[in-house]
Parts: C-alpha cells; structure tokens; sequence
C-alpha cells in the first residue's frame, strides 16, 4: 500500500517563477477528483472568493474541502456573525458540488460561535467521511493554540476513527498549522506522531494566507494560501513566496495522488511544493537576518532627521556584487539613494545613508536589493526603514481628578501627540485626535480628545467589560513595560468608559496566544461635548506587573532603553471610527509584536 505524495522532486530554473503540474509516479487510473478553498477572511478581499468558486466550478472536482476562516466573526456581536454566515452560505450555494467545511478561528471563537457555526453550516467542527479509496479526516483546531489543548473529546475521537479507518489514502484537514511551529523548527508535535502510526498521507491547513509545505516521516504537510484573505498584493515575487490568490485540486489515484496550486489572476499551475521549507527558511534567514536595517528614531511630532545603517551579510561562497536602490515617499529624502557593494564570502558590509522628513513621516523609505538563493534564483528584498518614534512622557506631581475632562496642567505638561497614520499616509478617520501622556509615581496617566462633527453617529454599542469594544468607536493601546519579559497587554476603550483588554505573550518563535480572561485595573473617565469625545485612563503600574518606584519619589524601576534618565516602555496607540471605517495609528503597522512599538521615555 503507497501512501506517499506521488509529486516529483521541485525542478527550479533560475529566474523562473512557475512549472508544470508533477506527473504522479504510480501507474494507477485516476479515480477522483477534489478541490481545496482555502481562506475568505482576515483581511478580507471584496470579489475575490466569488471568483476563486468559478475557477473551481471550471475544474469540475468532485467535491469542496475549505481550510477555514469563511467569515469575519469575533466578538458579542451575533447578529452580525449570523448576517455573515448568511452571506458566505448563499456565495457556497454557488459551488456545483457538495462542499466540506474545516472550522478556522475567524468561524469558532468562543461556545456560542461554535453552535452558530453547527447551526448555519449543518457539520460537527470535527468530523470524517470516506469517498472511494480515501478517509477525510476533519479536526478542530480554532480556539487552540497547541495540540496540547485539543481536548480529550476529540482527542479520543480521533483515535478511534483513525483506528477504524481502512481506506488507500487518508486525508488530515485543519485550520491553523501548527506543524509549522514543531515539525518545521525540529520540535516534538503530538498529533503528527499519531498521524505517523495511523499511516496518514497528507496535511492541508490554511490560516498564514501563504503557500508552503514540507514533508515529515512519509507525510506532505501543505498550507494553502489565500482564496481571499488579505494578502501583499503588492509583493516583489508572489510566487516565490506562495502570496498569490489560489485554490489546490488534488486528484486521487488507484497508488497515490497529485496536488496542483491554482493562480487565480494568472491561469496558471504549480505543484504543490512550490515552496517548501526550505526555501522558506533560506528566504526568510535572508530577510531577517543577513539583510538588517537599523531604526529610524523619529522623536515628537513634524519633521526627522537620522542616520540609516543596512548591513548585508555574505553568507554565500562567492563575491556579492548589487546595488541597493531607495524609494523615497515625496516628504523624505534619503542620501545616497543608491549605492553600489562587492562583498566577498563571509564578510559583512554596511551602507550608511542620511534620511530626513519635511513633514509626515509615513509612508516610510523602502530599500531595494537582490540577494542569491542556493537554487540559482535571485531574491528581491525590500524592506521598509522601521521608524520607531519616540514619547517622551514627563513625571507629574499635581493631583489629577478623574472627571472626563483634561486638566489644564496636564495639557501644559503633558507629551502631546497628533499626527497619526495608516500605511500610506495621514489618518483616515474625521477629526483631529490629542493624545496626553504623562505619569506619576505609580500609574501611567493618558488623555485622549477625540474631535468628531458628527456626534450623533457615534457608534458605542459594547455596554459590559470585554464586550467587542473594538468595534465601537474607541481608543487602543498595546504596551510592553518589559522589553525583557515579551509580555502585551491591550486596552480597547469605548465613549462609554467600557473597557475590552487582554494579554498577550509570546513563545521562543514569537508565536502569540492571546488571553482575553486577563483583566487590569484602571482609573477610567469618560465625557462627551457637541464636537468631541474625551477619555482619561489612569493605568497603575502594579496592574501592568510593574512596580512603582520607592517612596523617596524616584521614578518607576522600569528597564532603561531610550534616553539617558528616562524609564521607557514600548508602546503603540490608536482611534478607531466605525462611520468612516477609518483608523488612525502612532505606528505603522500596529499588530501584537512589539518590534512594531514605538517608544515612551517615562522622565
């Protein structure tokens, strides 16, 4: 009995992005045909699954197996989650053939979503079925983060239906891939070595938006990349890193089977090794660790100046002749903006380049520069200058009333911040927004003037702690007092003064499980005037596992990063508006890792 993948080795030409589907070693007749559709969501991307079922329609497999993430989701709000359930159903009523659905985060997130996901859909989040010669086998990873938590219900299942599973082929599906944070990284996977014994063939998770693949002890392990989640449309070599809207067919014969990738804009076809492991590594070894940019500190508000160094470390066995190239934004110059290197074998080199701003700071300057691959490739790096800007957030001794409103010595003493951002520029939500930073000797004190002309469209429908706040009207902030301890806490606030936070840690490969079961004590007013929504949030440093200083009236004893004298934390902030769909952040992108963080120097 084969129950090896039937692909043949990856035979990649230099330069050359795509390849013929692989022909399957065995000599078996085709027996069926069946179609993988892989995310919808995070990020989702209007049009795009509509046309990706099409594509598939065009194919005519036998039958759907989704990877997950088919709706928004998340949050209180079920009437929402239900309208998009609603949806996604009447787009997979599309579908010419029956469709198999594997549960994703964006789907199951707490018990209520997951009796509306068995409601709405008519299938168990775990589950299996047969067709011809192959045992589908759907498991239920949504609300986990290791194979640790699967549970001992389903836990127990899976062994059993594995145990009576008798069929040529056996198929695994799940959401999120945790083989690429055991297998990959060479660690221990609980599920994988039960799959080993039951003689699994194949993996098919979705989740990162990207194609990738490995195999480990007989069984291919692929993660399908985007049906129409958010993706780098704007990637240098989608391909080459699997970031391109697609869909997999898997076509089942008598001795093995063959996986091809689908590129929706393109046509064309790919084997489903496309880029293994391997590859992935080399590439992001490139970007991450041979090729470095340093930070480019921005302190307060206006116009920049600093130095930018790139390092560039030849790790091949030849002589690196290139060029790195900047694209600089209008408001910035960058000087040199190109310039050449020769970097013989093992050595390291670095380029230093004066940037300055004569205004807003976002979007940042890119650099360009093509570094080789062990297969003959070149890869093109680009990497954005990380701005990393700077608070620096004075010690106050005046009492400060709680009350809504800002206090006049506050805004005369505060660090005030109001230029804010997206990706490509200033903010786009409606009204000018201030916030105020300073602290005591115990608590973080913050301000924030929300000014809005259109008062009555407010949006502050969460009414209870931890309702989903972030989709009101409200101000955010993620902090990391600790840059030894890769502890986040995010705090969410509403016009109502109701708070939604949480904790967020991180493992040794900066994987994040979140904790929404945490909860901080704070100080919290809120207020609202005919143009402005006003909120004052006083956040001990007790709450934030960090100690206030001695009673002699120093200042906290947080670790010293920034500026000689000053205790500084990491620190992102943020409004959200619901009516303009508009946010508006101090850094750029704002995501849980605090390497995306900013700076505030507590004086």
């Amino acid at each position: 009995m084969n129950r090896r993948l039937m692909l043949a080795t990856v035979a990649i030409c230099v330069l050359v992005a795509c390849c013929a589907p692989a022909a399957a070693k065995g000599t078996g007749e085709e027996i069926f045909r069946f179609a993988i559709l892989s995310d919808r969501t995070g990020g989702h991307t209007p049009g795009v699954y509509p046309r990706v079922i099409e594509a598939i329609n065009a194919q005519n497999p036998d039958f759907v197996v989704t990877v997950g993430d088919h709706i928004e989701g998340y949050g209180d709000d079920y009437e929402r989650a239900d309208a998009e359930w609603d949806s996604l159903l009447a787009l997979l009523r599309l579908v010419d053939v029956p469709i198999h659905l594997t549960p994703g985060n964006h789907d199951i997130w707490d018990d209520t979503s997951e009796a509306m996901y068995t409601e709405k859909t008519g299938q168990k989040p775990h589950y299996s079925f047969d067709h011809e010669n192959t045992h589908f086998v759907i498991l239920d990873n949504s609300r986990i983060e290791t194979w640790g938590a699967i549970g001992g219900q389903q836990f127990s299942w899976l062994l059993s239906d594995l145990g009576n599973a008798d069929a040529e082929n056996i198929f695994v599906f799940f959401h999120k891939p945790f083989w690429d944070n055991t297998l990959r990284r060479g660690e221990p996977d609980a599920l994988h070595e039960t799959l080993v014994k039951a003689g699994a063939d194949a993996v098919f998770c979705g989740h990162y938006h990207r194609l990738f693949s490995g195999e480990f002890d007989g069984i291919e392990y692929t993660t399908i990349g985007s049906s129409g989640g958010g993706i780098d449309e704007d990637a240098a070599q989608p391909v080459l890193t699997g970031e391109f809207f697609q869909f997999a067919m898997v076509t089942v014969m008598e001795d093995g089977y063959e996986l091809e990738i689908h590129a929706l804009e393109t046509g064309e076809i790919y084997r489903g090794d496309l880029v293994p492991v391997e590859l992935l590594d080399e590439i992001e070894r490139i970007q991450g660790d041979l090729i470095e940019i340093s930070r480019l500190a921005v302190s307060g508000e206006g116009s920049a100046e600093s130095t930018l160094t790139l390092t560039v470390e030849n790790a091949t066995t030849r002589t690196l002749d290139g060029k790195a190239v900047w694209s600089v934004p209008e408001q910035w110059q960058v000087e040199p903006s190109t310039v050449g290197y020769s970097i013989p074998p093992g050595a390291t080199h670095e380029l230093t380049f004066a940037a300055t701003s004569s205004g807003g700071i976002y979007p940042a300057p890119t650099v360009s520069l093509g570094y080789p691959l062990s297969d003959g490739r070149e890869l093109e790096v680009k990497q954005v200058a990380r701005i990393v800007r700077r608070i620096e957030a004075p010690r106050i001794t005046d009492a400060l009333e709680l009350d809504g409103e800002v206090d006049d010595f506050l805004r005369e003493k505060a660090a005030r911040v109001t230029e804010l951002y997206t990706g490509s520029g200033y903010e786009p939500v409606e009204g000018e927004t201030e916030f105020l930073f300073a602290h005591d000797t115990e608590n973080l004190v913050i301000s924030v003037v929300c000014f809005d002309d259109a008062m009555d469209e407010l949006q502050s429908a969460a009414s209870e702690r931890d309702d989903a706040v972030y989709r009101d009207d409200c101000v955010g902030f993620f902090l990391q007092p600790d840059p030894e301890d890769v502890t986040v806490y995010q705090i969410y606030v509403n016009p109502d003064g109701v708070v939604f936070d949480q904790e967020i840690t991180f493992d040794e490969n900066m994987w994040w499980p979140v904790h929404p079961e945490w909860n901080g004590e704070y100080g919290v007013a809120t207020s609202r005037a005919d143009d402005r929504w006003t909120v004052e949030l006083r956040i001990p440093f007790e709450t934030l596992k960090s100690e206030p200083g001695e009673s002699t009236g120093e200042a906290p004893g947080f670790h010293t990063l920034g500026s000689e004298g000053a205790k500084t934390w990491r620190l992102n902030f943020r409004r959200k508006q619901q009516r303009s769909s508009g946010s508006a952040d101090w850094q750029v992108p704002i995501d849980y890792n605090p390497e995306s963080f900013g700076e505030i120097d507590l004086q």
